[in-house]
């Protein structure tokens, strides 16, 4: 049986699985033994102090090393320019109307239907029924 060490604890599991793709990119084993539980009942991930990331014991130290870099930022890569505003074939900033989300019409769509249906209908019976009396 494999000894596994815990290595760092993480607040959400995104950050912890981004933890452990670092980890396994420079051939740590790592991963997250409470991801299941996380993501089953997420109350529980603030009760137990957060996700960990465990690794083997014998790689545990360079796995500590290498998360205070990553927490520490000597691990980002400034040579790609990866902003929304440099894409290629792109000059300046986006323009509002090009960012609508991925339910535009079906967003206004919803909120036609709630307003008609808790606004508008109710309205209109509460007046025919006044009126009928």
């Amino acid at each position: 049986m494999r000894l596994e060490y815990e290595v760092a604890r993480f607040s959400t599991i995104p950050e912890g699985e981004l933890a452990v793709a670092v980890l396994n990119r420079h051939g740590i084993a790592a991963r997250l033994p409470d991801r299941d539980m996380a993501t089953m009942n997420p109350d529980l991930l603030i009760a137990i102090g957060g996700v960990r990331v465990v690794a083997p014991s014998e790689q545990i130290d360079e796995a500590r090393r290498l998360i205070a870099r990553v927490r520490a930022g000597d691990l980002i890569d400034e040579s790609e320019d990866w902003r929304a505003d440099h894409v290629p074939g792109r000059v300046g900033e986006l323009d509002e109307t090009e960012i609508t989300g991925a339910l535009g019409w079906a967003k206004r769509a919803g909120t036609i239907v709630i307003v008609l249906a808790f606004v508008v209908f109710p309205l209109a019976g509460c007046l025919l029924s006044w009126t009928g009396q």
